[in-house]
């Protein structure tokens, strides 16, 4: 190769990879589109007069609870086509969703959402019935009281969020947030997706619901698990209160006994999660051959576990593509032609590393500031309309 070829080859373009700030900006943008919608949504309801407050009102309508949940799902699913657009990169193509799983993971994954739900929604229970005790207003969407609005909250609260929600946080905050670390990329994106909701008494399922969504997305590869393991566990939230709606319960009484056996069932439910989630872990490995290298890696600590789902969750193409640009700017100071240029090349990418850790700590930031100043109005409404 010429030393012009040479040249030219370390000084070629390399493509931007997704990365945290991208993963903040999309869901800043699908927030924003949220609020937008929700709030010309009340505009309309507001010019044609529809009755909204008061036991009446269209807000304890079936009909608004699904309208509203699917202003939200549009928003999710839009934004990333939107931040495509913007920066003119197809950036939802790595969200998982063309690639092909097998039905051995999409069982288990079933499996896992089931379990997800026995393991912390009895937590959730209780922390709702501690709410309550405190004075807090936990009233949520009217439950179907028919076939026909049972079937439509599976479209709006099982299909549409298990899609749309899966493809804008795992396919792309998850996503982005690993740019930082894939145990990082788990638990900050797990964070965001229970602030998102809004509500204290779902803080704590919708966290492990997130963070087991987001294992299952780095160890298939596939936004599908995931998909499924969502659905799955709402549409057995939805039958179960639908049963206890045609029953005609419409609050658990916590007593002794109902908590020893609500901790009873959040244990197992633990235990046979953690299972699942270890066998999936297990046939992934193996199927990638890839068992001697994370055998490599020793300890329980952070960095352990982030090198472990690296080596899971990158592909051959993805490690490639990291370790050319760990060999561009290698290149670039070893090749350089005066020690004076070699320093001048890495106090550059020093400054690069600095102003780009500063961009994704704003992002970061602002990603946050959103939904919890939300959640925060939220709480506080919810005693105050007690």
């Amino acid at each position: 190769m010429s030393k012009r070829s040479r040249q030219d080859e370390i000084n070629k373009p390399l493509e931007k990879q997704f990365g945290l700030y991208d993963g903040s900006a999309v869901f800043i943008g699908a927030y924003i589109v949220m609020l937008l919608l929700q709030f010309l949504f009340y505009i309309v309801l507001t010019i044609t007069d529809v009755p909204i407050g008061g036991e009446d009102g269209f807000d304890t309508t079936v009909a608004y609870a699904c309208i509203t949940v699917a202003i939200n799902e549009i928003a999710f699913l839009s934004a990333p086509f939107f931040y495509s657009k913007i920066k003119s990169r197809k950036v939802y193509l790595g969200s998982g969703l063309a690639e092909k799983v097998k039905p051995v993971y999409l069982a288990l994954a079933a499996a896992a959402g089931i379990s997800t739900l026995f393991a912390f929604s009895p937590i959730a229970t209780m922390v709702n019935a501690g709410f309550s005790a405190l004075g807090f207003d936990s009233s949520v969407a009217p439950s179907a009281t028919n076939a026909g609005e049972l079937i439509a909250y599976i479209f709006v609260s099982a299909v549409l969020p298990a899609f749309c929600e899966e493809f804008l946080f795992r396919g792309h905050v998850a996503r982005g947030f690993s740019g930082k670390g894939y145990l990082f990329g788990v638990l900050a994106s797990s964070a965001l997706f229970a602030v998102m909701h809004g509500s204290p008494i779902q803080l704590v399922y919708q966290f492990f619901m997130g963070a087991v969504c987001s294992l299952l997305f780095i160890f298939t590869r596939s936004l599908w698990t995931s998909v499924i393991a969502h659905f799955i566990s709402n549409l057995c939230v939805l039958f179960t209160d639908y049963g206890m709606t045609s029953a005609g319960i419409d609050y658990v009484n916590l007593t002794g006994a109902s908590v020893g056996i609500m901790l009873a069932v959040s244990v197992a439910g633990v235990g046979i999660l953690i299972g699942l989630m270890y066998l999936i872990y297990r046939l992934a490995i193996k199927e990638r051959g890839i068992e001697g290298e994370v055998r490599s890696v020793k300890g329980a600590a952070p960095k352990a576990w982030n090198k472990r789902l690296t080596l899971i969750a990158e592909t051959e193409e993805e490690r490639a593509r990291r370790m050319e640009v760990q060999a561009y700017r290698a290149a670039q100071i070893q090749n350089a032609s005066t020690p004076e240029v070699r320093e001048m090349f890495m106090q550059r990418y020093e400054s690069e590393d600095k102003k780009a850790s500063k961009t994704d700590k704003r992002a970061l930031i602002f990603c946050f500031a959103f939904p919890l100043v939300i959640f925060v109005l939220n709480t506080v409404l919810g005693f105050v309309n007690k």
